[in-house]
């Protein structure tokens, strides 16, 4: 899509032959500086585009992509304003091969420094957001593998949809999953329960291990963002089990619902509540880092 918007504007640029009114080299200056532009536009605005229109597509995609720009793609493979795979050897747009070749063809020192000051601009406006996006990516690709991972396991499953299903309603680890979740929200119904007094607190109290374990686990003074994370995950294992357990029971039966929109939220209360357990995880473990590591280390981590 962003390859044909991208022809499109420059079929209209060339037909109305706007910028071959300026003067030689000045025209071909600003046609490298607009190309350059309406590249970098079209690479962010595309993107957006189909992320908000199918979401889920984008997410599974997401490994694949990661992948290759993590693993696959080294910096000495030079960036392209447009990704090669997405030209598809369109000959109108430019590629950062093509222009080094130019730049090798000056024959004297003049002509290297008036190639350098035409394309200048264009190299810093077309190349250098990808380089900075190639870096950023690589730099915290580490911070990025849990969720590529999750995005893997849920959106990309390949099993089908009756096996999916059975190992939401009947499976161990899941069996688990649900035990932990009717303590989090048991353990939430009773902090609840006492900041509105609907229940004296010393009888609360008694019924938790200990009164470090109210102090530092149920808070009762705050709300903070990892209770809310964890509620989270814990409604959405059950929405899983309804879901799935009503979707397996109309299976083979006549009022048999799309199995595209089964997979679909299926999918999507999946990756969600994999995401949560994640950046909930993520913090706890942070927080065991800091206890247990040395103090170099936590000289290094700014700590």
């Amino acid at each position: 899509m962003g390859l044909k918007v991208y022809e499109r504007i420059n079929e209209i640029l060339d037909k109305n032959k706007l910028l071959h009114r300026l003067p030689e080299p000045y025209n071909v200056a600003a046609m490298l500086l607009i190309i350059a532009l309406l590249g970098t536009a079209i690479r962010i605005v595309a993107t957006v585009y189909w992320l908000v229109r199918r979401p889920l597509q984008t997410l599974r995609d997401t490994p694949r992509n990661w992948l290759r720009q993590s693993l696959c793609t080294d910096f000495a493979h030079p960036p392209e304003v447009v990704p090669p795979e997405a030209a598809k050897g369109s000959e109108r747009v430019p590629t950062f091969k093509a222009l080094l070749e130019e730049s090798r063809l000056a024959d004297t020192a003049r002509d290297h420094v008036l190639t350098v000051v035409i394309f200048g601009p264009f190299i810093v406006v077309g190349w250098l957001p990808s380089v900075i996006y190639r870096v950023s990516f690589k730099a915290t690709a580490l911070a990025y593998t849990p969720f590529i991972w999750a995005a893997h396991a849920t959106l990309r499953n390949p099993l089908p949809l009756k096996t999916r299903l059975e190992r939401i309603t009947k499976s161990e680890l899941e069996k688990v999953r649900r035990g932990f979740s009717w303590v989090i929200l048991t353990t939430l119904v009773a902090k609840v329960a006492l900041l509105f007094t609907w229940i004296d607190r010393a009888y609360i109290e008694s019924k938790f291990p200990s009164q470090k374990f109210v102090a530092s686990f149920v808070i009762l003074e705050r709300w903070p963002w990892w209770q809310i994370t964890l509620a989270t995950d814990a409604v959405l294992t059950f929405v899983l089990l309804f879901f799935a357990d009503a979707a397996l029971a109309r299976l083979d039966g006549q009022e048999t619902w799309r199995e595209a929109t089964v997979l679909k939220t299926l999918a999507t209360v999946s990756f969600l509540r994999a995401a949560l357990s994640i950046v909930t995880v993520s913090h706890f473990f942070h927080i065991a880092l800091l206890a247990a590591a040395p103090n170099s280390v936590l000289r290094l981590l700014g700590s």
